[in-house]
């Protein structure tokens, strides 16, 4: 009978947290995409909106370098801020409505 419970404690924890993560638009943005809210970016990321840093971008909380590359692949780094950007070297190389900042990552622009 306690590995019954135990197994029904644990389905309605991983459906909890399946759950959490909501609804993602059929068209939602990977890595550095533009995003109004986290239903706009792929699984494994949240719209990303911290003044100064990252705004309105899908990203995903990172320790180091390794930690996004693990994650995302190549062509990525973690910011001080603690945020997997995709990495790049011209705004070819970033997703629409984003362009290459001075310090080698995609970012949207902010309009002031």
């Amino acid at each position: 009978m306690a590995r019954w419970a135990v197994l029904g404690t644990f389905l309605i924890a991983v459906a909890t947290i399946g759950l959490r993560d909501g609804q993602r638009a059929a068209d939602a943005n990977g890595l550095g995409g533009v995003c109004e809210s986290t239903h706009g970016c792929l699984r494994g990321t949240r719209c990303v909106d911290q003044d100064g840093v990252m705004q309105g971008q899908c990203s995903t909380p990172c320790t180091d370098d390794m930690a996004c590359a693990d994650h995302f692949g190549g062509a990525v780094l973690c910011l001080g801020a603690d945020l997997c950007a995709r990495a790049c070297g011209e705004t070819a190389d970033c997703p629409a409505g984003t362009e290459c900042n001075a310090y080698g990552w995609c970012e949207r622009p902010v309009s002031d």
